[in-house]
C-alpha cells in the first residue's frame, strides 16, 4: 500500500464524521475499521441520500444490477466505491469495466485505492450532472398525517349554496319521509 502508509481507511475512502455510509456485501473486517468514526452505517439504501457507498462485487452482472439504483440514491457530492478482489481468481471485474459502466451512468472515476485484499475505484457524478440531482441534498418536507387544505372563497360559497336544506343527513331523512 505505497502512498497510504499510516493513513486510516476511512480517510482514504473520504468518510468523515456525520456521513451516511452504506456498505453492500462488505466483509466483517472492513466494517470494524469504520466503527471508530462518528458515521451512520447501513447495509441497504433505505436512507437516501447516502454520502459514501462501498459496493463489494465479484461479477460484472452483480455490478450492473446494483449500479443504477445506487447511483440514483447517492448524494450529489457523494462517493460511490466499487471494490473487487485483487486476486483475479473468481472475478471478471477490472478497473476498465467499472469505468465504462460509470461513464454510461453519467459518473466518472476520481480515485483508486487498495482496501485490504480488495481493489477499489471511487466514482462521482459528473459536475454537469450534479445540478440536475441537487434536490437529493435537501431534506424532504415534513409529512403530517392530517393535511387540511385552506378554504377558498369559491369553496365556501359552493358549500353555502349546496347546504340550502341543511346537512346531508337532514336531506336524506326529509326524502325518506315524503
Amino acid at each position: 500500500m505505497a502512498g497510504y502508509t499510516g493513513t486510516p481507511l476511512p480517510k482514504r475512502l473520504g468518510i468523515k464524521a456525520g456521513h451516511k455510509v452504506c456498505l453492500i456485501n462488505a466483509p466483517g473486517s472492513f466494517e470494524r475499521h469504520l466503527y471508530a468514526q462518528d458515521v451512520r452505517i447501513a447495509h441497504d439504501m433505505r436512507m437516501p441520500p447516502v454520502d459514501v457507498v462501498v459496493l463489494f462485487v465479484n461479477r460484472i452482472a452483480d455490478l450492473e444490477r446494483r449500479f443504477a439504483d445506487i447511483a440514483a440514491r447517492l448524494h450529489p457530492s457523494g462517493g460511490f466505491w466499487v471494490a473487487w478482489p485483487k486476486h483475479r481468481r473468481g472475478t471478471d471485474i477490472t478497473e476498465e469495466v467499472v469505468r465504462r459502466i460509470a461513464l454510461a451512468c453519467g459518473m466518472i472515476d476520481n480515485k483508486v485505492c487498495s482496501i485490504g485484499d480488495w481493489a477499489g475505484v471511487r466514482l462521482v457524478l459528473r459536475i454537469e450532472n450534479r445540478d440536475a440531482v441537487a434536490y437529493r441534498a435537501e431534506p424532504p418536507p415534513p409529512i403530517s398525517r392530517r393535511v387540511r387544505r385552506p378554504a377558498s372563497a369559491a369553496r365556501i360559497a359552493h358549500r353555502a349554496a349546496a347546504s340550502g336544506a341543511g346537512s346531508t343527513l337532514r336531506r336524506v331523512r326529509a326524502r325518506s319521509t315524503k
